[in-house]
C-alpha cells in the first residue's frame, strides 16, 4: 500500500500538470516564479533536512564524495539536457524544430530516475521506509520541470500520442528508480544500506547543483525582483515547517 501511494504520489502531479500544460500556455513570467519557490524548497530541504540526515551516516567522507559526484553528474547531464531540470531550454537551431531533441529526453529521464533512488530508505524510523518528505520536494520541483517538457513537445512534434508516451514515460521514471532501490532491497542485495547512503547523497548533489543554479539565474539587467525573492523565501518557509 505504502509503494503505490508513494508511486501515485511521484506520478500524479507530473500526469495533472502535464495535463494543464498541453491545454493551456503558461506565461514565461509565472513559470519563472514557479522555478524561484521550487529552488528555494530544494535548497532548504536539502540543507535543513537531507544534508543532516546523510552525515548521521558512519561512512561520512563517502557521503561528502557522492555528494559532490551528483553535483558534477548534474553538470554532465546539462549538457545533454540543455538545463530542462530547471524548468527552461534554449534552442535556437533549425534541425531543433523539425525534430525531437532526443539528448534532452534522455537527459530527462536519467536525470528523473536518479531522483528516484533515494525514496526507498530502509533506515527510516517508520515502517513505511518511504522517505514522503523527498516525495514532496520533487513534487513541486517537477511542476515547472514538466510545463518545460511539456513545451517542447508541442513545439517540436505534433504527434499527440507520442506526446502523451513521452509524458507519461517522464512521468515513471522517478517511480522506477524507486521500485529499483526497493526490489534491490527485498532480494537482499549485499552491503544495500552503503548504496542506499549513496544514492541518498548523490541526490543532495543534484538538488544543490539545480536549486543554486536557479537561486543564482538573474534578469538581464543582473538584478532580482521583489516577486521573485518572495516566493524563494516562501519556498524556504514551507521546506523549514515540512522538516
Amino acid at each position: 500500500m505504502n509503494s503505490i501511494l508513494a508511486i501515485f504520489s511521484l506520478a500524479a502531479p507530473i500526469l495533472l500538470t502535464g495535463l494543464l500544460a498541453f491545454s493551456l500556455k503558461i506565461a514565461q513570467a509565472r513559470l519563472r516564479l514557479i522555478l524561484a519557490f521550487s529552488a528555494g524548497y530544494l535548497f532548504a530541504i536539502s540543507i535543513i533536512h537531507m544534508l543532516p540526515e546523510a552525515f548521521q551516516s558512519e561512512h561520512i567522507k563517502l557521503v561528502g564524495l557522492f555528494i559532490v559526484l551528483g553535483f558534477c553528474m548534474q553538470l554532465v547531464i546539462d549538457t545533454f539536457s540543455a538545463g530542462i531540470e530547471h524548468g527552461h531550454v534554449h534552442l535556437h537551431s533549425n534541425d531543433c524544430h523539425t525534430q525531437l531533441p532526443n539528448g534532452i529526453i534522455i537527459g530527462l529521464l536519467l536525470h528523473s530516475f536518479l531522483e528516484g533512488l533515494p525514496i526507498y530508505d530502509p533506515n527510516a524510523l517508520h515502517d513505511s521506509h518511504v522517505n514522503y518528505q523527498l516525495i514532496l520536494g520533487l513534487g513541486i520541483h517537477n511542476l515547472p520541470i514538466t510545463i518545460a517538457f511539456v513545451s517542447l513537445l508541442k513545439e517540436h512534434s505534433s504527434n499527440k500520442t507520442k506526446n502523451w508516451f513521452l509524458l507519461f514515460l517522464f512521468s515513471v521514471m522517478t517511480p522506477v528508480g524507486y521500485l529499483s532501490s526497493f526490489v534491490l532491497q527485498a532480494f537482499g542485495l549485499h552491503n544495500y544500506e552503503i548504496y542506499s547512503q549513496a544514492a541518498f547523497a548523490l541526490v543532495i548533489g543534484i538538488f544543490l547543483h539545480i536549486s543554486t543554479a536557479i537561486l543564482f539565474e538573474t534578469s538581464e539587467q543582473h538584478k532580482y525582483n521583489v516577486s521573485k525573492v518572495l516566493v524563494m523565501a516562501c519556498g524556504i518557509i514551507l521546506a523549514y515547517f515540512v522538516s
